[in-house]
């Protein structure tokens, strides 16, 4: 009988976190056995209902979309729809930002929004390169720097800054040694939301240490309480050192929830490009057309979601606090960031919801200074975040956790 093979991973793998589909899976299937539906809180905001299963089906059908059921689209069609879609995108921006942009230079659209970070690091950064990244932060962020074969360096964000970048802190050595920067407002797991003055403070330590800023967008439609989001290209001389990457997940139907505009340098961008063009598929004609017909209607589709989420926050912010915890409202984002009990690890929390039926992301897995914090989505219609809440009221009376521990716990 032969020796099996011996399946090695690479190296780069061992640097990344580690990501737990079959565990989850187990859990899951141990609650099924038990009777206990799960309540998923790990993930952003789940679409509600729509027509994405028949619009698909009309894309894919459609010969000028150039879908599974079409023929392939030439070449022209596809400029064409790119650069309406590029134009209807910069007359977007500037209307939000009142901000000029170059619609051939400064705006790229590509396909799988999540996987924009990764995209930059790969099109700019060489082998050995600095690569900053916040922490606690999106796992994202610290895979595309070790899949460049850049060098790493977190900055950490600490609640007595506001959970904001202290750009003062980031050693002189250290900005000098970075080619590219991460930064993403509204933040993903914190839910803070930065200002212009700190995107200008940002733009300008950028420009004195020569480093590329990356700026995730992904939740920038998703603030509450009269907050609106900036752009990171608002700033003077910002076009010289930034790159910002959008969603538009927040377009009605389910079809562009997978669309990303990146938007920015043009030598950055063009890096980007010649990336994107050889590992994505090319976007359809017929996505772009429609999202650029959307464009216009683009802020009625934000109320209706802003509307539903900050209801869902509300809810799971008011039902936290009526457990014990001091938790001030995210200001934007999908996530609340939630302290853990004292003497608990975020870890040991998570497993205590789980046991539950709740699942949420420990603190841990987003990076050093996330210990002490688990992220939970506010996810699902009421009833479910009710079933939610209810879950961790009967954990936190099972383990004596409420009234006697959680007064000191706060966010303050």
């Amino acid at each position: 009988m032969r020796n099996p093979v011996v399946i090695e991973r690479a190296e780069r793998l061992h640097q990344i976190p580690l990501n737990r589909p079959l565990e989850h899976s187990r859990y899951l299937r141990r609650l099924a056995a038990r009777g206990i539906e799960p309540i998923d809180l790990t993930t952003g905001i789940a679409d509600p209902p729509s027509r994405q299963d028949a619009d698909e089906r009309t894309f894919a059908s459609d010969p000028a979309s150039g879908g599974r059921g079409g023929p392939v689209v030439p070449a022209e069609t596809s400029r064409l729809a790119s650069a309406e879609f590029r134009r209807a995108f910069s007359n977007w921006f500037a209307y939000r930002f009142d901000v000029e942009i170059d619609p051939d230079a400064h705006v790229l659209p590509f396909a799988g929004s999540a996987v924009g970070p990764a995209c930059v690091a790969m099109a700019l950064v060489n082998p050995g390169e600095t690569v900053l990244a916040p922490d606690p932060s999106h796992p994202a962020y610290r895979t595309s720097a070790v899949l460049a074969n850049g060098q790493i360096l977190s900055y950490p964000l600490h609640g007595r800054n506001d959970f904001l970048p202290n750009l003062k802190q980031i050693e002189t050595r250290v900005a000098g040694q970075a080619k590219l920067m991460y930064v993403g407002f509204p933040n993903d797991p914190t839910g803070v939301v930065a200002d212009h003055s700190f995107f200008r403070e940002l733009i300008d330590f950028a420009r004195r240490h020569n480093i590329i800023v990356c700026h995730d967008a992904t939740h920038h439609f998703l603030t509450y309480d009269g907050v609106e989001a900036s752009s990171l290209l608002q700033p003077p001389g910002a076009m010289n050192v930034g790159i910002e990457l959008f969603s538009l997940s927040v377009l009605p139907g389910g079809l562009f929830r997978d669309l990303g505009v990146a938007v920015g340098n043009p030598s950055a961008l063009a890096a980007m490009s010649q990336l994107t063009s050889h590992l994505q598929a090319p976007l359809l004609p017929g996505l772009l057309a429609a999202a650029a017909a959307e464009l216009p209607r683009l802020d009625r589709h934000v109320e209706a979601m802003v509307s539903r989420c900050r209801s869902q926050r509300d809810l799971m912010v008011s039902g936290l606090r009526e457990l014990g915890w001091h938790l001030p409202a995210p200001g934007g984002g999908p996530f609340v960031w939630l302290p853990v009990p004292p003497r608990y690890s975020s870890v040991r929390f998570s497993i205590l919801l789980r046991k539950a039926g709740v699942f949420v992301v420990p603190g841990a897995y987003l990076g050093e200074y996330g210990e002490g914090y688990v992220r939970m989505a506010f996810n699902g219609d009421e009833a479910q975040i009710r079933d939610a809440l209810d879950r961790i009221d009967r954990q936190m009376s099972r383990f004596r956790l409420r009234k006697r521990a959680f007064p000191a716990v706060s966010l303050a």
